[in-house]
């Protein structure tokens, strides 16, 4: 009888692994950034070895790197960490007062062998153990497909964890670079084609993704923001000679502005979120396009 997954298995696999859909209030994400990047790339054709460094990239960007974050959140052991840090009981059972300098090296190490085993331990939880073996899965993907990839994913783990420490509302700039342009700029260098025009595009699109990360928690005020970053893309089409690709994403600012009068009536940030981000991937694939012809 196969047991579930929330049961004690009698035998066999040491590591459980569960993948789901999350059921995003928008697709616009890291899987979207890592398409358009492999896109401007030139990446998206049919020979096998792209494919498999495109599946690579997606699977790294999307599924691990968000684990990452999402176990992450999901601990207890931030909180856990903050109370502990006030507790002295683990460092107060040694003597202070040593006189020899190996007998207070002595002293220290036993300090914080005793803390690591009744502090740290017990909140070492299946979160944490997640979060150690999906950054290994990420990281041995990102080793195939670069060394820019393994930096740019160990930047991505540690900005995740200072997101988790500032709290998500002021550490929405940190979740737009991961999830925008860490995947855009891993998924083009995995292709090798690394430019000034393809980073300033991530980055300008990573600034619309915060722009609706803000709007989404209700803070009208990133409205205008939209609107400017969508006259400099625009502006980057048309300085790129894509100058249909900059019409079509003149058309999308018209529909933003015209939603941006509607949320100003029923403030429903998440709808509008909802609504404008099929012009904001129309935008990004046009972006993207424009760099690989």
């Amino acid at each position: 009888m196969e047991e579930s997954f929330s049961t004690r298995p009698i035998a066999g696999r040491w590591i459980a692994l569960d993948f789901r859909p999350t059921r995003p209030v928008t697709f616009l994400g890291p899987t979207v950034a890592a398409l358009c990047g492999v896109i401007a790339a030139g990446g998206l054709t049919w020979h096998g070895q792209s494919l498999l460094i495109v599946i690579l990239a997606l699977l790294l960007c999307d599924p691990l790197l968000g684990a990452w974050r999402a176990l992450w959140f999901g601990s207890e052991l931030r909180a856990a960490l903050d109370r502990a840090s006030l507790r002295t009981s683990a460092w107060s059972d040694f003597d202070d007062y040593a006189t020899s300098r190996l007998a207070r090296l002595r002293s220290q190490i036993r300090r914080r062998i005793a803390f690591v085993r009744r502090v740290i331990w017990p909140l070492i939880d299946s979160e944490i153990l997640g979060m150690f073996f999906a950054g290994i899965l990420g990281l041995a993907l990102a080793a195939v497909l670069g060394q820019i990839a393994v930096a740019l994913t160990m930047l991505a783990m540690i900005l995740a964890l200072i997101e988790g420490r500032i709290g998500t509302v002021r550490g929405a700039g940190l979740r737009a670079i991961v999830e925008i342009t860490i995947p855009w700029m891993i998924a083009s260098s995995a292709f090798g084609y690394f430019t000034f025009w393809s980073f300033a595009f991530a980055l300008v699109f990573t600034l619309i993704y915060r722009a609706l990360l803000g709007i989404a928690q209700g803070q009208g005020q990133w409205l205008a923001w939209i609107n400017l970053l969508d006259l400099l893309v625009i502006a980057m089409l048309i300085a790129s000679n894509a100058i249909i690709g900059a019409a079509i994403v003149a058309l999308g600012l018209i529909a933003h502005l015209l939603w941006q009068i509607h949320f100003r009536l029923d403030r429903n940030g998440r709808g509008y979120a909802q609504h404008v981000q099929s012009y904001i991937l129309a935008a990004m694939l046009i972006a993207a396009f424009s760099l690989w012809f």
